[in-house]
């Protein structure tokens, strides 16, 4: 008698939450939220449009989320900041790794061994290794290109 009970209690909680699951992802769905600046500068969000600049915005994960063009761009230039970032960090640690050890290689091709580099060579590759830390961590330029790797 116990077990049949249980079944039912754990059938109408699996049913229950069912229920509130889709309840929640039909009104996210269905919800229309408008946002639009008044002549104050002040932000509206509603769920009718209060003036005729509102934009239709749609719930996101955590966030509302603009649909238009203007969002994207946003959101693609955020990615590309936070990969810059991310290149100038993995530069300056290299770079710094390279400054600590004895010697430095690069892989030659042709008898397919590492060589240790040179002197002069070392100090290029140093000096590549700061260009290429000047051009991921400062602000990105319109004409520029992004720098050669260098081989080690």
């Amino acid at each position: 008698m116990k077990s049949i009970t249980n079944l039912i209690v754990n059938l109408s909680l699996i049913t229950l939450f069912s229920c509130i699951l889709s309840g929640v992802v039909l009104a996210e769905k269905t919800t229309e939220i408008y946002k639009w600046v008044d002549k104050d500068g002040r932000v509206h969000y509603a769920a009718r449009p209060g003036d005729s600049s509102a934009k239709k915005m749609h719930l996101g994960s955590k966030t509302f989320r603009k649909t238009n063009k203007e969002s994207q761009e946003v959101d693609a230039e955020k990615k590309q900041n936070e990969e810059r970032a991310k290149l100038c960090q993995d530069s300056k640690d290299t770079l710094a790794k390279d400054k600590k050890a004895p010697f430095l290689n690069r892989y030659d091709e042709k008898r397919k061994l590492k060589v240790r580099l040179t002197e002069s060579e070392t100090q290029e590759a140093f000096l590549q290794a700061e260009k290429e830390i000047s051009y991921w961590c400062n602000p990105p330029q319109k004409a520029e290109e992004e720098p050669e790797a260098i081989e080690q």
